[in-house]
């Protein structure tokens, strides 16, 4: 069965956006809050009641990072006491709770991270699941972090089989996320790269194969 991809939806925070939430429920348990409301924001954007069920794979090596990071600052700061949230923040898992309590999602999650920090391996095994009849849809989302500011984006797309009714457009970078951060998602490459493939052109034209359908060895 072959596979294809939404288009890829960024979100995350800019220069000049509205000052941010209190840092209340959800907020005050993930290392960056802003990293929680781009996730939810961008899974949020692909989402339909079909989709209930559907498994989200978040590639979160940047936020694992910088949360590990943040708490090891924490444990050796002699004016400050570790509190039980300091150690719940390590857990990417809690980048989803903003998008199940607005959306109703209930799927299985998985976090997933790799040397590369970007979702190859997630799409990689979205394709699986979905090639295989395992799952009808499944949400793929990562969570970069821009090297000049810090900033969390999370970029998102939605993997289904071929056939399935979804737009063909152009992945267009947002103007206020940077080129290097959107040139990193594997999101974007693998969503161009199918997009290429598969141009107009004479009636019958296969999709382009997905990443299940080439040999492991022929994969970075």
């Amino acid at each position: 069965m072959t596979v294809v991809l939404g288009p890829p939806v960024a979100h995350g925070r800019a220069d000049g956006d509205a000052p941010v939430a209190p840092v209340t429920g959800a907020r005050r348990l993930v290392a960056d809050p802003d990293a929680l409301d781009a996730v939810c924001a961008a899974l949020s954007a692909l989402y339909t009641p079909d989709g209930q069920g559907a498994p989200v794979l978040l590639a979160a090596t940047d936020y694992t990072v910088y949360a590990v990071g943040q708490f090891a600052a924490r444990c050796t700061d002699p004016a400050r006491r570790l509190r039980p949230s300091d150690s719940v923040a390590l857990e990417p898992s809690g980048l989803l709770q903003s998008f199940s309590a607005t959306t109703g999602w209930r799927g299985p999650g998985y976090m997933i991270g790799e040397a590369a920090g970007d979702g190859r391996c997630a799409l990689r095994l979205a394709d699986g699941l979905v090639a295989s009849g395992r799952a009808a849809t499944v949400f793929v989302c990562e969570v970069l972090r821009r090297g000049d500011t810090g900033a969390f984006w999370a970029v998102a797309t939605r993997l289904r089989p071929a056939g399935a009714d979804l737009p063909r457009t152009a992945a267009a970078r947002p103007a206020a996320l940077d080129e290097a951060t959107w040139e990193r998602s594997a999101v974007v490459r693998e969503y161009r790269r199918r997009a290429d493939a598969v141009r107009p052109g004479p009636a019958g034209r296969a999709p382009a194969p997905s990443l299940s359908d080439h040999p492991a060895e022929e994969q970075p």
